[in-house]
């Protein structure tokens, strides 16, 4: 027990220093060549999110505890409680499987 509390002690600076290592030593990338973007322009069709509000900071909505008025209506619907069943069914499955092949088991048990 003592020598991986040890190994674990080593390990753990030295992937830490590996790991920033490189990060450090790599090149700063040049902007000079791009231009600012238009602000005229919309944003693009793959970038909207329909489940947080547009009027809000994106770091008010995205925590573990939202603050109230981050949802929308897209939550929810028929689908969700779609998948709810479909995996009440599986898991209903397979505990019967598991029943049935523990009383199979142990008919087939000679006393």
């Amino acid at each position: 027990m003592r020598r991986m509390v040890i190994a674990l002690c080593l390990t753990v600076p030295a992937l830490a220093v590996g790991s920033v290592a490189p990060a450090a030593a790599a090149p700063a990338p040049s902007f000079a060549a791009e231009t600012a973007p238009d602000d005229t322009a919309p944003p693009p069709r793959d970038t909207i999110n329909e489940f947080l509000p547009e009027e809000r900071g994106i770091g008010e909505c995205i925590s573990a505890l939202p603050k109230p008025g981050c949802g929308s209506e897209a939550r929810g619907g028929w689908r969700q409680g779609l998948i709810l069943a479909a995996i009440l069914a599986g898991l209903g499955f397979i505990g019967w499987r598991v029943v049935a092949a523990s009383r199979r088991a142990k008919a087939d048990q000679v006393p």
